[in-house]
């Protein structure tokens, strides 16, 4: 049996956002990763290849930028 849920990066420094964000996404059928910082995020996309990445750019030391850019690299 295959797993048919894409998997969702989300990344947002402000926990409230990030939870009733990720509360809908998930109530619409993805299997959310919530990373509250860049850096977390990036350790998130070394160990797994998300489908779907959303990210705040204005992040606190590493900005969304780049962390869209560690997942196409």
């Amino acid at each position: 049996m295959s797993d048919s849920k894409r998997h969702l990066l989300l990344v947002d420094d402000e926990e409230a956002r990030r939870s009733v964000v990720a509360d809908r996404l998930t109530d619409a059928g993805f299997d959310v990763v919530q990373a509250a910082s860049g850096e977390a995020a990036i350790e998130a996309l070394d160990g797994f290849a998300f489908d779907v990445i959303v990210s705040d750019l204005r992040l606190p030391g590493v900005d969304g930028r780049t962390v869209i850019d560690a997942a196409v690299t």
